[in-house]
């Protein structure tokens, strides 16, 4: 069994997190404890596409993460989206 590869923390917006073929085995997200936060993985090099995982982080939960025990391919690429007001951060776990 490989070890995933961490994209390390991911701040508000579009983050290209890997091209070409890969897996995404994880992903967590992270509010700053004042506002709702989101991340959208897709399987795309651009935030549009097949949505891969969509995670959120509400105002009790403060995080939410997500281990896949079977891992989802991705065939262009992994691009996550990460959104919300305040300071909303998020971690993708992958690896060819």
């Amino acid at each position: 069994m490989s070890l995933g590869i961490s994209s390390g923390l991911l701040g508000a917006g579009t983050n290209v997190v890997a091209s070409g073929k890969n897996i995404l085995s994880g992903l967590m997200v992270i509010s700053d404890s004042t506002n709702t936060a989101t991340v959208t993985v897709y399987n795309n090099t651009a935030a549009s596409g097949t949505v891969l995982a969509k995670l959120t982080a509400t105002i009790t939960t403060g995080a939410n993460s997500l281990a896949l025990t079977t891992p989802i391919r991705a065939d262009i690429g992994i691009t996550a989206v990460v959104s919300g007001t305040g300071s909303p951060q998020a971690v993708v776990i992958y690896g060819a």
